[in-house]
């Protein structure tokens, strides 16, 4: 079937069922930040104040997973620092989710509905 073909037929079903409404997106971002402290130096008079020195130019990291439908925020994690994802963290975050929506939509339980 051609794409322009389903596109039409898509666009013609969600005229009856609205199924973009049933859409859940998710995604995820990496935030960096830095809470370097800045150092004040006071001088007398005519006196250049003293520079002090920044210490690394490195940010820290935090990684953002969120997720969304029509209507806006569904959920959101932050990953602590210094943790990446693997299989099993992935398994629990979407397990979380499907908890979540659940809770928000329990007329889904029992459509099939899995993460």
């Amino acid at each position: 079937m051609n794409r322009i073909l389903v596109c039409h037929s898509l666009w013609k079903g969600n005229e009856t069922e609205s199924f973009l409404k049933r859409l859940i997106s998710g995604d995820e971002k990496w935030i960096t930040y830095d809470n370097t402290v800045r150092k004040r130096s006071w001088s007398k008079g005519k006196h250049v104040p003293q520079t002090i020195a920044k210490l690394g130019l490195t940010c820290n990291k935090l990684t953002l997973y969120v997720w969304w439908d029509w209507k806006g925020i569904i959920r959101h994690e932050l990953l602590p620092p210094g943790k990446t994802i693997n299989p099993d963290l992935y398994c629990q975050q979407l397990m979380r989710f499907k908890q979540t929506v659940e809770q928000k939509w329990p007329e889904l339980e029992g459509c099939g509905f899995a993460p």
